[in-house]
């Protein structure tokens, strides 16, 4: 009982600490409040009611920021679908459960839909300055990449019309290569080659693969993991 009625007073001052916080807080501010807190109190702040709801879905957001480190190259973890057998989504996975447990919710993946947005959101800063820290040269393709406006953009008042491209606006050959070439890694991982196999529709998978793979040639593009991923970069960059 000790330990039970500890667990309840932390999530009861980790919401004060929440609840203090702006609506908008930061990356920063959400990881002082939530510092030493478990995920598992983080996420159970929010059964205490709507007051808290936002902050403590964005505490969670903040905890897997700090938790999961974020790239500019590789998938991050608020860009994980559901149920994607890719290796964050393997690594967040048991994260992931925690706080679906600890949500009172009749429906968790709609909290954890929101939970995602945040993450996008409060790593913006985060990687606007790894863009930042990279060559001069290689800033405008990692901006395109990454769906981000550079500073001189948002300083010009650009909308999202003028925004760099995203996967629904960019070139169609690019997003072919880039969008056919990541669905081709995934299917031809050695990682998931039991997943494959044990799905109930392997065999599905398995023809779409050979139809990606045709695809690929179709668009003159290599098929060998090094030179495809090399390839989708330059595509990316042009």
């Amino acid at each position: 009982m000790e330990n039970q009625t500890l667990t309840i007073e932390a999530v009861r001052t980790l919401s004060d600490n929440l609840a203090a916080l702006p609506k908008d807080a930061n990356q920063n501010q959400l990881a002082e409040a939530i510092a030493d807190a478990t995920l598992i109190q983080i996420a159970a702040v929010s059964n205490h009611g709507d007051r808290i709801t936002g902050s403590a879905e964005r505490a969670v957001a903040a905890w897997f920021n700090s938790e999961f480190p974020l790239s500019l190259a590789d998938v991050n973890w608020f860009e994980v679908e559901h149920r994607d057998g890719c290796a964050m989504g393997k690594t967040i996975a048991p994260a992931k459960k925690e706080v679906y447990a600890a949500w009172k919710s009749s429906n968790p993946s709609v909290k954890y839909g929101r939970v995602k947005n945040y993450g996008r959101e409060l790593a913006e800063p985060m990687l606007l300055g790894m863009v930042e820290a990279l060559p001069e040269g290689e800033r405008e393709a990692a901006y395109t990449a990454n769906d981000l406006l550079s500073p001189e953009a948002k300083a010009k008042g650009i909308e999202a019309v003028d925004a760099p491209p995203t996967s629904r606006t960019r070139d169609l050959y690019e997003r072919s290569v880039v969008e056919l070439g990541k669905l081709y890694r995934a299917l031809n991982a050695t990682d998931n080659d039991a997943i494959i196999k044990a799905h109930a529709k392997g065999q599905e998978l398995q023809d779409a693969l050979v139809d990606i793979t045709n695809a690929l040639k179709s668009l003159g593009a290599p098929t060998e993991d090094a030179d495809l991923v090399t390839y989708m970069e330059s595509v990316a960059k042009r």
